[in-house]
């Protein structure tokens, strides 16, 4: 998991106190409102009865309340320091805190500022809240491209520099190989009903999507073919909305980071535009992205990695494979609903 911390209720704490001082700009601004919602939500996730080997529920309510619960933010500092003794533990709470400041609706440097505080603080500052800063603050450029090609890079297993000189001649599709493309083209054809790949090919027929893969294509099949795979087993439509629940899902599930996570919410909610889709905003539910990474925190594969063979799962009944795979039930569009919008 790359975006929830399940541990002692010390640990717990600690994580949803990073929440809070990005919710709050360090205590600069009042906890209200749909960061605040997020944050909330987030803590019953985390400290609810039964869920994760307490049997009873954890009581965050000295942090989700109007007043701070900090004398100042140095002393907040040293309460999560000490309760996080382990970078994996330190790196989650990191990604937490830029989820909280990527929630805004418009970039805001204070919070993403916050973050970063916080990240260097926990010995945990990386390239990604670094960009994050660059782009909340000026939106430049170069750090845009930087997340971005980063993410493709860790996403597909393919080198940097190999990104970087298709990005260039802007030819991302023919990283992958034609035989990939016949491969893929073939097995979706020949999934029986009731596949996975049956459902995918109504998830593109449904949405007017192309399929990965057809000459027009933006991005290599390696990525968008499995991704599509994401949205039919996670059951999150294709509506700027679906995205993020579809990359919250993503997040929680999967051991690489919130790269893929930061670019949604950046292209699909804050409207910058990253990648190769035109950037949109749109308004998330807070509960919304917290049963999202409670669904991908509970997924028992990581289906995010680049080493997950997925190409093999499309003959195979979609039930079985949410089953094997251990996707809880959720999602925006049931069994046998229509994939478009």
């Amino acid at each position: 998991m790359a975006l929830l911390v399940f541990g002692t209720p010390e640990v717990r704490l600690a994580y949803v106190g990073v929440m809070r001082l990005v919710a709050t700009a360090n205590g600069s601004r009042p906890f209200e409102g749909d960061r605040a919602e997020l944050v909330k939500k987030f803590a019953g996730l985390l400290g609810c009865a039964g869920c994760h080997g307490f049997s009873h529920s954890l009581n965050f309510s000295s942090l989700l309340g109007a007043d701070e619960p900090w004398p100042d933010g140095q002393a907040a500092l040293a309460t999560i320091r000490a309760a996080l003794t382990t970078e994996k533990d330190r790196l989650e709470a990191v990604h937490a805190g830029l989820l909280v400041a990527m929630f805004s609706p418009e970039p805001d440097p204070v919070a993403v500022q916050t973050a970063r505080w916080i990240a260097n603080a926990l010995d945990c500052d990386d390239p990604l809240a670094a960009n994050l800063e660059q782009i909340a603050n000026q939106n430049a450029a170069a750090a845009k491209a930087d997340v971005f090609r980063r993410f493709l890079s860790e996403r597909i297993a393919i080198e940097r520099g190999v990104i970087d000189a298709h990005m260039e001649r802007h030819d991302l599709a023919s990283i992958t190989r034609p035989a990939m493309i016949e491969r893929y083209h073939q097995l979706m054809q020949d999934a029986p009903a009731g596949s996975l790949g049956a459902e995918m090919r109504a998830f593109y027929n449904d949405a007017h999507f192309d399929v990965p893969g057809t000459p027009g294509s933006p991005l290599p099949v390696e990525f968008l073919g499995s991704h599509d795979v994401h949205h039919v087993l996670s059951g999150y439509n294709t509506t700027p909305q679906g995205e993020v629940y579809t990359a919250v899902f993503n997040a929680a599930n999967a051991s690489a980071g919130i790269g893929w996570l930061a670019v949604v919410l950046l292209q699909w909610h804050q409207g910058i535009k990253l990648g190769v889709f035109e950037p949109v905003h749109s308004h998330l539910d807070p509960e919304m992205m917290a049963t999202a990474a409670a669904r991908g925190a509970q997924t028992k594969i990581d289906i995010y990695s680049a080493q997950w063979d997925w190409l093999s799962l499309l003959a195979q009944p979609l039930d079985e494979v949410r089953a094997a795979i251990g996707i809880p039930p959720g999602g925006q569009v049931a069994t046998g609903e229509s994939w478009g919008l």
